[in-house]
């Protein structure tokens, strides 16, 4: 192999190794699978699991498990020219569609909307119900939905997950030719336009409606409202009796929340994960809240909220764009944090993740700061 290019921009790519190997696990699974099979020597054993070991200029090092218990060093080559989330993307898409599987996610889920009320001046709680199951209560279990509103239910057939059409198939490879040969800005153009009208949000609780109900069928999304975003307006107009759809799902991930010395940060968008996290609480440590808002109104999210006896919570208020550096201000008062886990606007975000990996050791698997909307400027 010729000698490898390091990456110049240490921090960014240990954001990227951070990001694919705590959130898109499935992924990286599918692009390790899809090398494995193309080496003349390939193992028959299968891959379970998969890791990023470090990135370059020409491509990733991964770390393969296999069943067996053994572990492997792969080295896969990027296909495409661009950014590095460009480069990885490209090549999950290229190897689960080459594996007839659909990378929209895990596929369609309609709900049927009971109610709807503002729980602070600002966030709308949608109660809705599933033909099929919702996850048990799990913190931060997110929906990627369709920015439309459906007037019929769609019958139980239409609810299953089939397997993906032969057209689809095609499609899938076809988009997967294109994008290949696209310059970067292009790419970014049209990957976005794919994703112009789906949103991501969570899924508050669950519950079973009945008690001869057979699985979790009801729930709460609470959605943040604010200005006059696409989002903000479908979710003002909803109704009950109204389906929406979502086209994927994908849960938190936060075991290391179990033990030491936790700081926990999120903005309104982040909420009901945290209320989440705060109510599933496991660690004998109460961690250190930071609760973020524009509008000290928004607090009341946590009222009444069943939390760790012993928790501090600290509340931030100010405008989107100094979160971080309001932050911080509180973050280098503390002195011990062991674990993290933030969400908020993308650059602060940044900015934390950092400070916390660069200033406080904080790195890895222990250091989950993710950037759940991006300010407009």
């Amino acid at each position: 192999m010729t000698s490898l290019t390091p990456i110049s921009d240490i921090d960014h790519k240990i954001d990227i190794i951070d990001h694919v190997n705590q959130d898109h696990t499935e992924e990286l699974l599918a692009i390790a699978k899809s090398r494995q099979a193309r080496l003349p020597d390939a193992s028959s054993e299968q891959i379970t699991a998969a890791k990023i070991r470090d990135i370059f200029q020409q491509g990733m090092e991964i770390e393969a498990n296999f069943s067996n218990g053994t572990t492997s060093q792969l080295f896969v080559p990027f296909e495409i020219d661009g950014d590095l989330e460009d480069k990885i993307l490209y090549l999950a898409y290229a190897s689960i569609a080459k594996q007839g599987r659909d990378f929209s996610g895990a596929g369609k889920q309609f709900f049927e909307i009971i109610s709807k009320q503002a729980v602070t001046p600002n966030i709308l709680r949608l109660t809705i119900k599933s033909a099929a199951p919702l996850p048990d209560y799990y913190p931060g279990y997110a929906y990627a939905f369709l920015l439309k509103t459906l007037k019929k239910r769609p019958t139980s057939r239409q609810q299953e997950t089939q397997k993906k059409p032969w057209h689809k198939t095609l499609f899938d490879r076809a988009f997967i030719s294109l994008i290949k040969h696209l310059s970067s800005k292009s790419r970014q153009k049209l990957l976005q336009q794919a994703n112009k009208d789906v949103r991501l949000y969570t899924l508050r609780k669950s519950w079973r409606s009945s008690e001869t109900a057979s699985f979790s069928d009801q729930g709460f999304i609470d959605i943040f409202t604010h200005g006059n975003t696409p989002g903000s307006q479908w979710a003002n107009t909803l109704a009950p009796g109204d389906i929406i759809m979502s086209r994927s799902a994908a849960k938190d991930k936060h075991p290391h929340l179990a033990h030491g010395q936790a700081v926990l940060i999120a903005d309104e968008t982040a909420y009901p994960a945290l209320a989440g996290i705060l109510e599933q609480w496991q660690n004998p440590t109460p961690p250190y809240v930071i609760v973020i808002s524009a509008k000290a109104e928004e607090q009341a999210y946590f009222n009444n909220l069943s939390h760790p006896e012993g928790t501090h919570f600290q509340p931030l208020i100010c405008p989107a764009i100094q979160q971080a550096e309001s932050t911080l201000n509180i973050l280098k008062t503390l002195t011990n944090i062991d674990v993290a886990w933030a969400a908020l606007e993308a650059e602060s975000a940044k900015k934390i993740r950092h400070y916390l990996r660069n200033e406080r050791q904080i790195s890895g698997k222990n250091n989950h700061t993710k950037a759940y909307w991006k300010l407009k400027k």
